[in-house]
């Protein structure tokens, strides 16, 4: 029987560099690999992305990776990180992928923050303005706490510096989903069979573990729970990032 193709789906703000360590190491082993982008995200920081990004969706995301699988022979696994975690449960839920590997997933409809980390977070977009009419880019400051917090400082200001902008939509759709008219992040359980690997990161701040379990939980048993320790919302770019690898990859073999 030969080994499931691997697509590789990368969070907010980002691009495929940020899931290529896990790449390398599943090409290694002999996987096909792909790492498609949603739209847009492949233009530099400037007034084209802006405008190209404004108004984007997690529906618009959805749309391209669903339309990039349907060019492939079979339903691949999907390891997704953070939105690409989200976005690979909306893609169980179609039937479209054989099992999903998620990495700090970013919340679904009806999950609501557990720590006062994450209220914070979403006072913080409250006072933003209408940012779902912008296109933000990522704060330093912010993003060490919340997403960094284990890395050394140089690393977290190497990892800032090749993040860019996104869609204040899509934001406003991850942390505001109880006003989003669309429910663009909602999920019918009930059609959902597709083995899902969540992988927590116990110092992520973003979505800690005590809100990625009740996420998980939604699942009953199609849902596998690990919380990971010492890890933060990046973990995948963290220095032994192959032992999280390899983790992944026997789960995949067993399921």
């Amino acid at each position: 029987m030969s080994e499931p193709t691997i697509v590789f789906l990368h969070g907010t703000n980002a691009s495929p560099w940020t899931m290529e360590p896990f790449r390398r190491f599943f090409e290694e082993k002999g996987y096909t690999c792909h790492s498609p982008t949603y739209r847009h995200h492949d233009l530099p920081d400037g007034e084209e992305r802006t405008e190209a990004l404004r108004g984007a969706s997690i529906a618009d995301y959805v749309a391209d990776i669903a339309g990039f699988l349907a060019t492939l022979d079979t339903r691949p696994v999907v390891i997704g990180h953070s939105l690409g975690g989200l976005i690979a449960q909306l893609l169980a839920a179609r039937g479209l992928i054989a099992a999903g590997v998620l990495i700090n997933s970013s919340i679904i409809s009806g999950t609501v923050p557990t720590t006062e980390m994450e209220r914070a977070l979403g006072k913080m977009f409250m006072g933003a303005g209408p940012f779902w009419n912008e296109v933000p880019g990522q704060d330093f400051d912010l993003l060490a706490t919340y997403g960094l917090n284990t890395m050394p400082v140089g690393q977290q200001h190497e990892i800032c510096d090749r993040l860019s902008t996104e869609s204040g939509q899509v934001l406003f759709e991850l942390f505001f989903w109880m006003y989003d008219v669309n429910q663009t992040t909602w999920i019918d359980f009930n059609r959902v069979n597709t083995p899902l690997l969540f992988l927590s990161g116990s110092e992520d701040k973003v979505v800690p573990p005590s809100t990625a379990k009740t996420m998980a939980d939604r699942y009953g048993p199609f849902a596998t729970f690990i919380e990971v320790p010492g890890r933060c919302h990046y973990m995948q770019l963290e220095d032994g990032h192959e032992t999280l690898a390899q983790r992944c990859l026997d789960w995949i073999r067993s399921v």
